[in-house]
């Protein structure tokens, strides 16, 4: 079609449908299933899932395990985290099980919102106790492995921001309270890739995490075995150090692989 055949008011009835869609899934601020979907876009339940359908393949819209829809990752990725987090949590849930049943320890997947980190998803042990903080716990960034793997690469503005905003309490007799000292722990976890919870957080706890990134390479969340006890030296934890990659990866796969911006 020549721009001059074009008229004013012309519209792609599917694509003012489509656009639709879009815009209660962002009006909704969260999951929303595909009857909700329908009734708010005054859609045909079956039209409503053919156009959404449509928008998951095309990566605009992500649907979550129990059938409901969140912005993908061509809209909610860039600019609605809560997207990016609940989509972490359900990719990682099942790696997250498989490893543990399979390693052993116990897992946290941690996110970083502000000064604090927040644990998205763990898979638990069988065992009575397994030493690791509740779902959604909120922990210190400084002390943890996982909130030393969300600090390591972020610009150096704003990892000097977030530090000089830190209360750099000692939770035991471990923790790094001195500012240069975890500035240097931190270019040496950059250049490695994983980090240590070396009893920093409970006087007998360790822990090993690496980065989960998106496919700039840019760490979005921070994968660890938690709670791990009666190691003597936090070397010992290199062990489990391919597994974590492993299933880091899949994580990753699992979101962004093929995706493009």
């Amino acid at each position: 079609m020549r721009q001059q055949d074009f008229q004013p008011g012309e519209t792609i009835q599917m694509v003012e449908r489509a656009m639709t869609v879009l815009d209660a899934l962002r009006a909704s601020g969260g999951p929303i299933g595909v009857q909700e979907i329908a009734r708010t876009c005054e859609l045909n339940p079956s039209t409503a899932f053919r156009i959404l359908k449509t928008l998951e393949k095309s990566q605009w819209v992500f649907q979550l395990g129990d059938g409901s829809y969140v912005l993908g990752q061509k809209l909610g990725f860039v600019t609605e985290r809560q997207s990016l987090n609940l989509a972490l949590r359900e990719v990682a849930v099942f790696v997250m099980k498989d490893l543990t049943a399979r390693v052993g320890p116990a897992m946290n997947l941690m996110v970083r919102d502000g000064t604090e980190g927040v644990i998205i998803q763990q898979s638990r042990t069988a065992s009575l106790v397994d030493y690791i903080p509740p779902l959604m716990s909120r922990v210190p960034l400084y002390a943890t492995a996982g909130g030393k793997v969300l600090l390591a690469e972020l610009p150096s503005a704003l990892e000097e921001q977030i530090l000089s905003a830190l209360d750099l309490k000692p939770l035991t007799s471990h923790t790094i309270t001195d500012r240069a000292v975890l500035r240097s722990s931190l270019r040496a976890i950059a250049e490695q890739g994983y980090a240590f919870d070396n009893r920093e957080t409970s006087e007998n706890g360790f822990c090993i995490s690496v980065p989960v990134r998106d496919h700039h390479g840019s760490t979005v969340a921070a994968l660890s075995f938690s709670g791990l006890i009666g190691i003597t030296e936090p070397e010992e934890l290199l062990r489990y150090l391919p597994a974590l990659r492993e299933a880091s990866a899949e994580i990753s796969q699992g979101i962004f692989d093929n995706w493009t911006w």
